[in-house]
């Protein structure tokens, strides 16, 4: 059985971050939904909420905490697979967002590197920006001090990488964080790795993730087993769905005491009196409380309708034969069955 993994990835700036996401989606193929590429695709696409983005941008605005939330859960609710967020959630509000909209988190990766290899890593770091190329003069240093190896063209550094700009932006992202791995943590889905290089966290994170993804997949099979078992105790009803008799999904049509439980209607449309009725279109079961809808059944041909919701069988009385038919109900006294077992009252 088949278990899909919702992971958040938390980590500070330089931290590696990007590392990490990129060997955790390739090792667990899972897709990467970052909200910085969220909101660009919207505005290349130029949707509605896309427009928005580009209009706050346009005017120097920051894009609003809403219209954030609102992108970044449209993406997710399309995802049918495993699936990292990066970059969200950023504060309780989105936290609970995510929770409200029935999103939940499976993990929480939080990369903890010290600040003191973060802003020694960014004050070393000079970017070639036509072509974006990155370069650390002391693990990945050009050929030739401060030019770019392939076009000779000269490196800059960032005015955001200056020491004193890291450590100002370290302790902005501390106090932001704090609250979010609070939230989760109080929910026992934080699990943080510590450590300065992202070769040294990666076998950590990758065997946690594997260890829980199989414990999660045992779980949820034990679960699934329970289920069984719930579902081959039901008591009989009058209706039922026709499941695979190991189906468990047949458990969730209850209503307080009643269980529907499909053995039984392959059993009624075999035992039970057919429906005789004068009109040709009628309908069968109903939309109270056992959940299923009003099927609707044409009954203008000369045999039997078996309807494989509620268990009857359906024949106009011009068609009706006794010697071939068996017992029968007229369709009056079948609508007040119905409405007594489904919905406690007469027809």
């Amino acid at each position: 059985m088949a278990s899909k993994l919702r992971l958040v990835i938390l980590g500070a700036p330089g931290s590696g971050k990007g590392t990490i996401s990129s060997r955790i989606i390739n090792e667990f193929k899972m897709a990467h939904l970052s909200s910085g590429d969220i909101l660009r695709s919207n505005v290349q696409k130029k949707t509605e909420l896309g427009l928005r983005v580009q209009d706050s941008i346009s005017k120097g605005q920051l894009v609003s905490d809403d219209i954030i939330t609102r992108l970044v859960i449209q993406e997710l609710k399309k995802m049918r697979t495993n699936w990292l967020l990066d970059g969200f959630p950023r504060n309780l509000n989105q936290c609970n967002a995510l929770e409200n909209e029935n999103i939940f988190i499976d993990k929480v990766i939080n990369l903890e590197v010290p600040f003191d290899e973060i802003t020694n890593r960014l004050k070393h770091r000079w970017i070639h920006p036509p072509s974006g190329r990155v370069y650390n003069l002391e693990f990945n240093p050009p050929k030739v001090p401060r030019k770019d190896d392939i076009t000779g063209e000269p490196l800059i550094q960032r005015p955001d990488d200056s020491e004193d700009v890291v450590l100002k932006r370290l302790n902005i992202y501390s106090q932001q964080i704090r609250p979010i791995l609070d939230f989760y943590g109080s929910k026992g889905l934080v699990e943080s790795f510590t450590g300065r290089t992202s070769d040294y966290l990666w076998p950590l994170i990758k065997n946690k993730i594997h260890d829980f993804k199989l414990n999660k997949e045992i779980s949820e099979i034990k679960l699934y087993e329970e289920k069984k078992i719930m579902a081959s105790k039901e008591p009989i009803t009058h209706t039922g769905q026709k499941y695979s008799p190991d189906d468990y999904r047949k458990i969730r049509f209850e209503t307080g005491p009643k269980l529907v439980n499909k053995n039984f209607a392959i059993d009624l449309i075999k035992e039970d009196p057919v429906v005789v009725c004068d009109q040709r279109t009628i309908w069968s079961s109903g939309g109270g409380p056992l959940g299923h809808p009003k099927i609707f059944i044409n009954l203008s041909n000369n045999h039997v309708h078996d309807c494989q919701y509620s268990g009857r069988k359906f024949i106009m009385r011009k068609f009706y034969d006794p010697s071939q038919h068996g017992k029968s109900i007229d369709y009056k006294d079948y609508l007040v069955e119905m409405n007594q077992k489904e919905f406690g009252m007469a027809a």
